[in-house]
């Protein structure tokens, strides 16, 4: 009787599918509609490199460069603290991750990572400017900030250590944040015209660490200056803002003496960075991996004998629509015209080196080590959600929410109940609820917000959901699969095709076939069987992306470097 039942609501579903594929489609916005496929990029066979057997790593200092680790952090900051731990848990050594662009914030940041276990002990992240506060012969005494302000009302955020001031006459004129143990680390000031003039950043010690002097057309800094721990100036930094970009540029750099008076002047942040790696690294034999493209222009002209250079790549190489292999964006060709200068390239999927390869030759500093995936309990079936889909993701425009929105009103015609709930931040926030409003799905659709629990969210829906315009492994989707959560995604570069098995742990589906995907979450979310089989494929623990897989494969990486040898011992 229940099977019965079953395919009758099958039935049902895919007669009120039918009829919603012919009537008029839900209103959406241009970007959510199919386009023409581009030509597709000449096949590649990947070549496949054996599973190395896990061994300690070499003695030397690890160090892991990024321009900053936020405090709501998505897929790349993710997996550069799990490789951190992971190093140190399963391979036995310590780690640095260094932040190159100045922050206040570094510890309080820090501390909260620490407090939720993604900061394991032998691991921290220090900020390059940290160092100038070792500079000082004078001991700065402890300074408290009160929340109160004369003269002002403030609110306080509900979530967090925040608060907005008020004048007397109702004017916005204050925002200031308190650490996680209730010292100022950042203090804005505002004009009548709500335009940000200045930003003071404060260290453990309730001390000034740098003030920014804004531009108040753009809202960019134009002039900053940095002190050491005891409140003496040791860098006045001026910047220019591209009218178009809206982007800042170093101008002129002068630095400062412990009583104020210039010494040196120079003219971009790359010297500066550079003599901040070499405080911080010294004359040890060095493993310099670096994360973000951002960086590059820092550590490629970085060479010294005892560094050893990994670059990794977390996004695609080639620019959309990915199919001329030639076609390398602008901010990854740099690295990749000094290839032979590196110790090692790092790719996250196999089908990445080969499409790089079919461009410059195989090669042997190219390597392929993709994200790991921590074993979990099984969640049973019935507590999942049967009407209830995820997505995680940033709200920006590579993640390509519109389509997930357009797709899942297909969804609601043929099944009233489905639900699609959506976590993550980021810009198109308002432009995606509005498209939720037009498309009359409030009931059914939800932006859930930043959550620091995806482990929960998967662990109660029935299939997720990945529409973006490209991804450099698509980590949501390992995570969703290892707590036994389907997925339905597009099959774009790069990532998809590597973790997720069509009809066996999920569904692939053509780049923007909104329909397509559609068609496939109505399939999973009215046939029981078809979800009881894809979940339990997905909850299947694979070697391949194993922790101890992934970190066997980093130290065949640094060993083959380390048996290259070291300039500074040759």
């Amino acid at each position: 009787m229940l099977k019965s039942r079953a395919k009758q609501a099958v039935r049902r579903a895919r007669r009120v599918w039918d009829a919603a594929s012919v009537s008029s489609s839900p209103a959406a916005p241009p970007a959510a509609k199919a386009p023409t496929l581009p030509p597709k990029a000449p096949d590649v066979a990947p070549r496949l490199d054996p599973l190395p057997v896990l061994r300690p790593l070499p003695k030397a200092k690890y160090v892991f460069v990024v321009g900053a680790i936020p405090r709501n952090f998505g897929g790349r900051t993710a997996s550069i603290l799990n490789k951190c731990r992971l190093l140190k848990e399963l391979g036995g050594v310590d780690s640095v991750i260094v932040t190159l662009n100045y922050s206040s914030e570094v510890d309080d940041i820090a501390a909260d990572l620490r407090r939720r276990g993604l900061l394991v002990d032998g691991v921290e992240i220090v900020n390059l400017h940290d160092y100038f506060d070792e500079q000082s012969s004078h001991v700065a005494a402890q300074v408290e900030h009160a929340v109160d302000e004369p003269g002002m009302a403030y609110i306080r955020d509900p979530d967090q250590e925040v608060y907005r001031y008020y004048d007397a006459e109702g004017v916005y004129r204050l925002y200031q944040r308190f650490d996680h143990q209730g010292r100022l680390i950042v203090r804005d000031w505002f004009n009548e015209n709500r335009a940000r003039t200045r930003r003071d950043e404060f260290n453990d010690l309730g001390t000034v660490r740098r003030t920014t002097y804004m531009d108040l057309h753009f809202n960019k800094p134009r002039q900053e200056i940095f002190y050491r721990a005891d409140g003496t100036p040791y860098m006045n930094k001026w910047l220019r803002v591209d009218p178009v970009s809206k982007t800042s540029s170093v101008e002129r750099i002068t630095m400062l003496d412990e009583q104020g008076a210039p010494y040196e002047v120079l003219l971009s942040n790359v010297e500066l960075i550079q003599s901040y790696l070499d405080r911080l690294i010294g004359d040890d034999h060095t493993f310099l991996s670096v994360e973000s493209r951002r960086s590059d222009g820092e550590t490629l002209t970085y060479q010294r004998p005892n560094v050893k250079h990994v670059y990794v790549l977390h996004n695609p190489h080639i620019a959309p629509p990915f199919d001329d292999l030639k076609a390398v964006r602008a901010s990854y060709k740099p690295m990749l015209d000094a290839r032979d200068r590196h110790g090692a390239i790092v790719f996250l999927t196999n089908a990445q080196r080969a499409d790089a390869e079919a461009v410059y030759g195989e090669r042997d500093n190219f390597f392929v080590i993709p994200h790991p995936v921590a074993p979990v309990p099984p969640v049973p079936f019935e507590e999942r959600d049967p009407d209830l889909v995820v997505m995680l993701a940033r709200l920006d425009a590579q993640k390509r929410i519109p389509h997930a929105i357009a797709s899942f009103a297909h969804v609601v015609k043929a099944l009233p109940r489905a639900r699609l709930e959506i976590y993550g931040q980021g810009p198109d926030a308002g432009a995606l609820q509005q498209q939720i409003d037009d498309l009359g799905l409030r009931d059914n659709v939800t932006l859930a917000g930043y959550t620091k629990n995806p482990a929960e969210v998967y662990r109660r829906a029935s299939c997720s959901l990945l529409t973006s315009r490209f991804e450099g492994f698509g980590l949501v989707l390992l995570e969703s699969l290892s707590q036994g959560c389907p997925v339905v995604s597009y099959d774009v570069k790069y990532g998809p095709a590597d973790i997720v098995a069509d009809g066996v742990n999920g569904f692939l589906v053509g780049s923007a076939m909104q329909q397509q995907m559609a068609r496939r979450v109505v399939e999973v979310l009215t046939d029981e069987n078809l979800r009881r089989r894809l979940s339990a494929n997905a909850a299947q623990p694979r070697t391949e992306f194993s922790e101890e897989s992934f970190v066997a494969r980093w130290s065949e990486l640094f060993h083959t470097l380390d048996a290259q040898g070291w300039d500074d011992t040759l």
